[in-house]
């Protein structure tokens, strides 16, 4: 694919989740929760006197490798569910 067409469809996609993400926090209480509470920790985490800086730095890049990694998934999942929904209209002769 081309350079531009890449690029194009990642800023599409990355506001696709922002979006997305934004609803989930207003429709599902829970997660406004789990929101909060990660705040939460990592406040505890970095103000703790009894934790080294060298593992809160530790602690640090395993959140940002999850974090990068979830969304990825997410990514991949949101891009399958494309695929997998035009797969279906398909088989059922909604489109060709």
């Amino acid at each position: 694919m081309d350079e531009k067409l890449l690029d194009l469809l990642d800023m599409v996609l990355a506001e696709r989740f922002q979006l997305s993400y934004a609803s989930m926090r207003q429709e599902e209480p829970q997660t406004e929760k789990l929101v909060a509470q990660l705040i939460e920790i990592s406040k505890a985490i970095q103000d703790s006197p009894t934790i080294r800086q060298e593992d809160k730095k530790l602690i640090k890049e395993y959140f940002s490798a999850h974090t990068e990694i979830e969304a990825k998934a997410q990514q991949y999942l949101y891009i399958q569910g494309a695929k997998d929904c035009v797969t279906v209209l398909r088989e059922l002769g909604v489109i060709k």
